[in-house]
C-alpha cells in the first residue's frame, strides 16, 4: 500500500479525525490483460460535515494523488 492513499481531515483545535477516505493498489484482469489500478474502498464523513460536500473534495484529492503515481484506473467500491 501506499501510505499517501490514505486521506484524513482533522479538526484544528483537537485534532479528531471528522473524515477520511483509502485506497490500495490493485491488479485487475479484464479481458485476458492484467491492469493496475487503485481501489478506492473506504470513505467517512462526520455526521455533522456531510452537508459541507466533504466527500468529492476527498474523492478528488485520493484521485490526484492515485494519478501522481502514474495510475490511471480506479474502482470505487461500496459497502452497504
Amino acid at each position: 500500500y501506499f501510505k499517501s492513499w490514505i486521506v484524513g481531515v482533522r479538526q484544528s483545535n483537537n485534532q479528531a479525525l471528522r473524515a477520511m477516505i483509502t485506497g490500495i493498489p490493485a491488479l485487475t484482469h479484464v479481458l485476458d490483460k492484467a491492469v493496475k489500478t487503485a481501489e478506492i474502498n473506504f470513505l467517512c464523513v462526520h455526521q455533522k460535515l456531510r452537508s459541507k460536500r466533504l466527500a468529492p473534495v476527498l474523492i478528488k484529492e485520493v484521485t490526484r494523488r492515485v494519478n501522481l503515481e502514474n495510475q490511471w484506473q480506479a474502482i470505487y467500491t461500496a459497502g452497504i
